[in-house]
């Protein structure tokens, strides 16, 4: 199976180790030599790298070679990290000269002459398997390509005058949910108060815009009034009842609860939401259990003896309604959108408030006729062809994006093909190590961009590493492959969230380079060295296994 990511994570890679060889080679002057070669062998080697990417599709031998390529410049970028974290240390003991003067000189740390010499038979290692993979590029007829593979460099100017005339004169989220936001609000708002809970159940197929419909619901004026509390629980994969009330409370104090036991969950929530009236929404929920369903609601129901409350359920399966349809009011079915309406969120996504160009409204509109009616699809797609030209917006009205549920996953793979750069894939990649509805700090997100070598200083552009980040955020947030966002009074993005369908797209982009430590699986030796990152969360009390003569990077939320 092709790695969509792989080639994208190779040129990083590479770009990182050449940098680092670059600032190394004179400092450590007995290795200078060394070092030079190695910098040459990764110059020369990534020039292969864009043949290479178009060729896994159908060749396994330039698979094979990518991956073995991977590997070698996960250990070179290790062990220039070494030289880097050398240097430093070198620095601070320079700068320290009133301490301690004499070392041992048998340790290796402090001992210059024997970190060299080790590091000596690494490079060199390193060097021969990089001359390897150098000769085996031109056994596969590998094409050298010139110039800088990384096109951002090229595609900022004209990124940042495109932006400047976006301006929306409509929220595409909610074009054609009117009606269907009104009937809701409705309904919730005349419950009947002889009812302790009512259910009302959004049905739709991914991606038709459930959650926006309930968010807009949610944050309704007349809702916000006529319910005392309103708590968002994102459900995802888990319908467990212990853990739906921690998420309960959690909303409502709008932090981690401080107790565990179900029973103190109940105690608080029975002191927040007594003699109150609420709406609880339930986003993403793939349980079919009516056992399930029957404990979490009679838990529910011990919580207050007010009448009226409301739960709003968000799912893809109409067959979690059934075990609830007793005390459910009917459905709402989510419908398709028209052409027409998927035409509009494409151009107000591609071109704003601005006019489209007569030559591109025929193919436009016929691009929005592959779109299914899936509103997130139209804004990708729209997002994906803004300040493109007429071939580019030909090629993709051309595209096969097939007539089933798996349209939109191809809509938005072929969205990740498009970013303008390598280290912008792997920018949106790396959010794979948040969980589903994860709220997303911005300047934090970009900090880590810049921690894992991600960004790079542009001087072409006069840009240093965080406006780049900027630049890449708002990238992924135009292409809609960022949404919900959250502005300050100045109109800044503080945060955003990710769409669920695009979350599993980053998830299936990243699986092999991502662990999470809620998974209860074995890691093999075999697989480790392509693992970057152990996501750490509550684990359920679940052994992880997994092999510990690898550098990982852990994350924690």
């Amino acid at each position: 199976m092709t790695d969509a990511l792989l080639g994208s994570t190779v040129q990083v890679l590479l770009e990182k180790a050449i940098s680092l060889a670059s600032q190394q080679i004179g400092f450590f002057v007995g290795l200078k030599k060394d070092l030079e070669k190695l910098k040459e062998t990764l110059t020369m080697i990534q020039a292969f790298l864009e043949d290479a990417e178009k060729k896994q599709v159908t060749e396994r031998a330039v698979k094979l070679w990518l991956d073995k390529l991977e590997r070698v410049a996960f250990n070179a970028e290790n062990l220039l990290d070494d030289f880097n974290y050398e240097t430093l240390r070198h620095k601070v003991e320079i700068q320290n000269q009133v301490k301690r003067k004499v070392c041992f000189f048998f340790s290796l740390s402090n001992n210059p002459i024997a970190f060299r010499f080790k590091m000596a038979n690494k490079i060199q290692n390193i060097n021969s398997k990089l001359k390897s993979v150098s000769e085996e590029a031109t056994y596969l007829k590998l094409l050298p390509q010139n110039g800088a593979r990384d096109a951002i460099a090229l595609s900022l100017n004209g990124y940042r005058k495109g932006r400047e005339t976006v301006s929306v004169t409509i929220d595409p989220s909610f074009v054609g949910r009117d009606d269907d936001a009104s009937n809701i609000i409705t309904r919730l708002t005349t419950t009947s108060n002889n009812e302790r809970v009512s259910i009302i159940p959004i049905v739709g197929m991914g991606g038709i815009g459930k959650t926006t419909l309930a968010r807009k619901v949610f944050n309704d004026l007349k809702i916000e009034k006529h319910f005392d509390s309103r708590i968002w629980v994102c459900v995802s994969d888990e319908f467990d009842v212990d853990r739906l009330f921690g998420l309960i409370l959690e909303s409502l104090q709008e932090r981690k609860p401080e107790v565990e036991s179900m029973e103190a969950k109940v105690i608080q929530l029975k002191k927040l939401l007594d003699g109150k009236k609420y709406l609880l929404v339930l986003d993403d929920v793939w349980n079919r259990q009516e056992r399930l369903w029957n404990d979490f609601l009679r838990a529910l129901e011990g919580i207050t003896s007010t009448t009226g409350n409301c739960i709003l359920v968000t799912t893809r399966d109409l067959q979690v309604v059934a075990p609830i349809t007793e005390t459910s009011s009917s459905h709402c079915s989510l419908k398709q959108l028209s052409d027409d309406e998927c035409w509009l969120i494409l151009k107000a996504y591609a071109f704003g408030s601005g006019e489209v160009p007569d030559e591109l409204k025929d193919i436009g509109f016929k691009i929005a006729t592959k779109c299914r009616g899936l509103p997130l699809a139209a804004g990708v797609v729209g997002g994906m062809l803004r300040n493109k030209g007429r071939d580019e917006w030909q090629n993709i009205e051309l595209y096969n994006f097939g007539d089933d549920q798996n349209s939109v996953n191809k809509i938005l793979k072929l969205s990740f093909d498009h970013l303008p750069s390598p280290s912008l894939k792997n920018c949106f990649a790396y959010c794979s190590i948040f969980p589903k509805d994860f709220e997303i700090d911005k300047d934090q997100l970009i900090q880590l961009w810049a921690a894992e070598g991600f960004l790079h200083s542009n001087p072409r552009n006069n840009m240093d590493m965080e406006r780049v980040g900027d630049m890449f955020f708002s990238i992924l947030l135009d292409n809609n492959l960022l949404q919900d966002v959250v502005k300050d009074e100045y109109g800044n993005v503080l945060s955003c969230k990710m769409h669920d369908l695009v979350h599993d797209l980053v998830q299936s982009l990243s699986e092999s380079r991502t662990k999470s430590l809620n998974d209860s699986a074995r890691v093999h030796d075999s697989e480790s060295f392509r693992i970057r990152y152990l996501v750490m969360g509550t684990n359920g009390g679940k052994e992880i296994s997994f092999p510990f003569n690898q550098s990982f990077r852990f994350v924690t939320w």
